[in-house]
């Protein structure tokens, strides 16, 4: 039987680029690898590029403020209480237009909560190169466009 109580802070926590927070909640060793679950703080402008996934659903919960997708050739606006949904291979990217929060849901789990971990080393002054950008294909299956 699995039981995890997060308290909170006391995820595991990572300072992005451009500002964002991000805490995984849960991860798959927590749910057998079927789901994560993270806590997102992204300020204003903060942005990922157009990217998809080869293995997981990635669905967006917007807690609070406002962010633009895009997913395949639509535009939208998101607003709290809005629910985003990019299954496998689904080309998105989103840009928050004011300081936002919201819950990012990876189905299954694994990739995307080690891509967090990997990516936490970037910032403005040191961006993904081509090789890493490979890295995160191979070992995640995300490619960033």
């Amino acid at each position: 039987m699995r039981y995890k109580h997060v308290k909170a802070g006391d995820a595991e926590r990572y300072n992005l680029n451009q500002g964002e927070i991000t805490s995984i909640l849960a991860s798959g060793v927590d749910t057998d690898y079927r789901v994560s679950i993270f806590d997102s703080m992204l300020p204003k402008g903060n942005e990922a590029p157009w990217h998809y996934h080869e293995i997981d659903d990635e669905i967006f919960y917007l807690i609070s403020g406002e962010i633009e997708f895009g997913v395949e050739n639509e535009e939208f606006v998101a607003r709290a209480g809005d629910l985003v949904i990019a299954g496998p291979n689904v080309k998105r990217r989103f840009k928050a237009i004011i300081d936002s929060h919201l819950l990012v849901i990876n189905a299954p789990s694994g990739p995307s909560e080690s891509f967090i971990r990997d990516i936490s080393k970037f910032n403005q002054d040191n961006l993904p190169t081509d090789s890493d950008k490979q890295m995160f294909i191979d070992k995640y299956k995300i490619y960033i466009l």
